[in-house]
C-alpha cells in the first residue's frame, strides 16, 4: 500500500489521509486523530449533562448530538413530549441541516464542481456564489439560535421539552426570514444541477469534470449532453436512514433501508456492527458484514415522496438525473435538494406554531433506573445514542455510533471501485477524483473519533 503521508486529505472536516494500493485497487481511509473516549468520559455522571457534553463532540453538528442524547434519555424514562415540542426539535435539527449542507457545499465540495481551489478563491472570482452561502449559512445559524439559544452548542433543548419560552413575534420574525431567503436555496439546487458529477464511466479526466459550471465550450458537457458519453452503473449501496411514513423523518421513526430492513430503533445494535480497524483510529460499522451509506443523498433516496413541494417539484424538473441514485457524488446535490426542503419545512411548522395557542414546551416525567436508545438523522446520516441509567439517574453505560463511523467502509468500497475502473487515467488524476469523492460525502473525522 502507498501511504500519501505528505498529503492530508483537503476541504473535510478534520485530518485524514489515503494509503492506496494502485496495481490491486485497494483503498484506505487513515483517520489520523486520537480517540477522544466522550462515552467513558460520561460513565458515573448525572444524565442531564449527557445532551451538554455529547455536544461538544463536534462544533459542526453539536445540535445533532444534543437532540440524539434527549431522544435516548427520553425513550429511557418513557416521556410522552407534546406536538408543540416535537415541531420545536424539527425546526431545530432542520436548522442544524442547513447549517451544515451550507457550510459543506458552497466550501468544501462546490469547489471541485466549478473549477475552484477554496472558498477564498470564490469569494474572488464567483462573488454572487459566495454571497449565497452566507447568507444560507446565516438563516441556519437564526434557526438555532431562535430555538436553541445560541447557533452552537444549543442550551434551550433539555429531557422533557424546553427550558424557555419562546418569543411568539421571535418565531414570526424567523419564518419571515426564511420565506425571504428561499430563493437562495432553489438557486443552489439550480446550481448543483449545473455541475458535473462523475459516472460509473470514467474515461474523461478529472479536470474536465472540475470544468467551469458555465463553462459552455467544455467538451465533456458536449458529449453527455448529446448522449455520446455513455453512463455506466456504480456499485450497489444499502442505503440506512430513519422513516416513519408519514413525512421526511429526522426523529424517532424506524431504521430503514433500501435491502428491506425495518427495526426499531432500540434495536440499532443487532442492525449496525461497530468495529476496529487496523489502519484508522475510527472504527467502521457494517450492517450484515457488508458497508452502507447513510447521509443526505440515503435520506433522499429513501423518502423522496416526503419532501415538502419546493423540493419535489424541483426533482420533477431534473432534466438529467434520476432519483433514486447510486452515484455517491449526488450526496452534494441531496444537499442542495434538502436544504430546499428544510427550508421550507422550517416555515411550514414555524406558521404552525405561531398561529396555534401558546405552546406547553415542558412536560413532567421521572428518572429511574432504566437503558435505552435514540436515534435522529444528523446532516451526515442517522446518529445513535444510547444510555444505561441507575436508580440515582448517573450514567453507567453509554454508546455513540455516528454517521462517519457508518460511511467509512463505504468510501474505501466505492473509492476502490473508482481505481478498479480507472486504469487507464493517470495516477495524479485518480487520486484527485479518490478525494473528491471522499469530499463528497462530507466525513466529520471529529465526530468518528469521539
Amino acid at each position: 500500500m502507498k501511504d500519501i503521508l505528505d498529503k492530508y486529505i483537503c476541504k473535510i472536516e478534520g485530518h485524514g489521509y489515503l494509503k492506496l494500493d494502485y496495481n490491486h485497487a485497494k483503498v484506505q481511509l487513515v483517520v489520523d486523530e486520537g480517540e477522544r473516549l466522550f462515552e467513558k468520559l460520561l460513565v458515573g455522571r448525572p444524565y442531564l449533562d449527557a445532551p451538554f457534553i455529547t455536544a461538544r463532540i463536534c462544533g459542526v453538528c453539536p445540535t445533532a448530538h444534543t437532540l440524539a442524547s434527549i431522544s435516548a434519555l427520553e425513550n429511557a424514562f418513557q416521556v410522552e413530549i407534546n406536538k408543540d415540542i416535537e415541531h420545536l426539535r424539527r425546526i431545530l435539527l432542520a436548522g442544524q441541516i442547513v447549517q451544515s449542507h451550507a457550510l459543506h457545499f458552497f466550501f468544501l465540495a462546490a469547489p471541485d464542481y466549478i473549477g475552484l481551489d477554496n472558498a477564498l478563491e470564490i469569494a474572488e472570482k464567483k462573488p454572487e456564489i459566495f454571497k449565497m452561502a452566507l447568507a444560507l449559512k446565516e438563516i441556519g445559524d437564526d434557526i438555532v439560535r431562535t430555538i436553541g439559544g445560541r447557533q452552537v452548542h444549543p442550551v434551550t433543548p433539555t429531557v422533557g421539552g424546553f427550558t424557555k419560552k419562546f418569543d411568539r413575534k421571535a418565531l414570526a420574525d424567523l419564518k419571515k426570514r426564511i420565506d425571504a431567503n428561499m430563493h437562495l436555496a432553489l438557486e443552489t439546487l439550480d446550481l448543483a444541477q449545473t455541475f458535473k458529477y462523475p459516472t460509473g464511466n470514467f474515461q474523461f479526466p478529472i479536470s474536465n469534470f472540475q470544468s467551469n459550471y458555465n463553462d459552455q465550450s467544455s467538451k465533456i458537457k458536449k458529449d453527455i449532453d448529446s448522449g455520446q458519453a455513455k453512463m455506466t452503473s456504480w456499485r450497489p449501496s444499502e442505503y440506512f436512514a430513519l422513516t416513519n411514513g408519514i413525512n421526511y423523518d429526522i426523529i424517532g421513526g424506524k431504521i430503514t433501508s433500501t435491502e428491506g430492513v425495518r427495526a426499531d430503533i432500540q434495536d440499532y445494535s443487532l442492525n449496525i456492527r461497530e468495529k476496529v480497524v487496523g489502519h484508522s483510529t475510527a472504527k467502521h460499522a457494517t450492517h450484515n458484514k457488508e458497508s452502507f451509506m447513510v447521509g443526505a443523498l440515503s435520506r433522499v433516496n429513501l423518502q423522496t415522496k416526503f419532501l415538502n413541494s419546493k423540493a419535489k417539484t424541483a426533482i420533477h424538473n431534473f432534466k438529467k438525473i434520476k432519483l433514486p441514485s447510486t452515484n455517491p457524488f449526488h450526496i452534494n446535490l441531496a444537499q442542495a435538494i434538502e436544504m430546499v426542503h428544510f427550508m421550507e419545512e422550517c416555515s411550514k411548522l414555524l406558521g404552525v406554531m405561531i398561529d396555534g395557542k401558546d405552546p406547553i414546551l415542558k412536560v413532567p416525567y421521572k428518572a429511574r433506573k432504566s437503558e435505552a436508545a435514540g436515534a435522529i438523522e444528523a446532516p451526515r446520516g442517522t446518529l445513535y445514542h444510547y444510555y444505561e441509567i441507575d436508580d440515582k439517574g448517573i450514567i453507567k453505560n453509554c454508546d455513540i455510533i455516528t454517521p462517519t463511523v457508518q460511511n467509512l467502509e463505504n468510501i474505501e468500497k466505492d473509492a476502490e471501485f473508482i481505481l478498479k475502473n480507472t486504469k487507464k487515467l493517470p495516477e495524479d488524476e485518480r487520486y484527485n477524483l479518490l478525494e473528491m469523492l471522499v469530499r463528497a460525502y462530507d466525513p466529520c473525522i471529529t465526530c468518528s473519533v469521539h
